[in-house]
């Protein structure tokens, strides 16, 4: 019983690296905006809206933020106007930002060059 929970152990850790592999591409994110919305019952929500470019497709992706001043949450830092990498998996795009640290982004929309 002990070699099959070790053995399961040594699958998982081998297999962990496997997860986080994404397919890079180079990209351009070329416009940004930002949406503030307030709630009465949920509070303040901010939505940083970007276009990313690839080769051969347009993404239009969202990044959604509670602001408070008892704590550090804000938007990425992502550099515009300057090729970046980003990986598609489903429905989000995962960019690098300033500091090279993955963000996760909401696809709304993607078109076809």
């Amino acid at each position: 019983m002990k070699n099959f929970a070790l053995l399961t152990l040594m699958m998982l850790l081998a297999t962990a690296p496997l997860a986080r592999a994404r397919d890079w591409q180079l990209a351009t994110i070329v416009i940004t905006s930002q949406t503030n919305s307030s709630w009465p019952l949920w509070g303040e929500k901010d939505t940083l809206h970007y276009t990313i470019e690839t080769t051969d497709m347009i993404y239009f992706v969202e990044f959604t933020y509670k602001p408070s001043p008892h704590s550090n949450s804000r938007g990425p830092e992502i550099p515009l106007n300057v090729q970046t990498k980003i990986a598609i998996a489903g429905k989000h795009a995962y960019a690098l930002d300033a500091k090279g640290k993955e963000v996760k982004l909401h696809i709304l929309k993607k078109s076809t060059k």
